[in-house]
């Protein structure tokens, strides 16, 4: 059956699209290998020979490409995986990513929402950095925090000051 023919089929009727009324304006999609969540001919991943679907796991990020030549009665055969560890720095991940969509995958139009799928992703796994707390330069906190030391340690006049 020809793409364009299960696009006929599945752009109306589908289990996939999600449609937030008329102030959105688009349909969205929640399928496998629609890399843009858009509900569009070209990033489907239903009517498509050739999808890409790039995943967030436990351990990193896992980019799987039907492959090529694969026949419609292979399931698992069908698939390649490639799996970016966590610990692989953002630009050989997008490297990855690009040449799995472009020569793996054969889909050279996906390049870019290949790329943003997976800054998306690391930029989802990486920790916030943690700053210390700022330290006030004003004269009337450095005299109020003067004060309250003062008042302290007039309370325990027995405990030595470390301060």
């Amino acid at each position: 059956m020809s793409t364009d023919l299960q696009w006929l089929l599945v752009r109306k009727n589908s289990s996939f699209m999600v449609k937030r009324g008329p102030d959105v304006g688009r349909a969205f999609s929640k399928e496998a290998g629609n890399l843009r969540n858009l509900h569009s001919h070209k990033y489907s991943g239903l009517a498509n020979a050739k999808t890409v679907d790039i995943v967030d796991t436990g351990n990193g990020i896992q980019i799987t490409v039907r492959k090529q030549k694969a026949e419609p009665g292979m399931v698992s055969r069908a698939t390649s995986k490639d799996t970016v560890r966590a610990r692989t720095g953002p630009r050989r991940a997008a490297g990855i990513a690009t040449n799995t969509t472009v020569k793996k995958a054969a889909r050279p139009d996906l390049r870019t929402a290949a790329l943003a799928r997976v800054s998306a992703l690391l930029a989802a796994q990486k920790e916030p950095k943690v700053y210390p707390a700022k330290k006030s330069r004003s004269k009337k906190t450095k005299a109020a925090s003067a004060g309250a030391r003062k008042s302290k340690t007039s309370d325990d006049d027995d405990m030595p000051d470390l301060v």
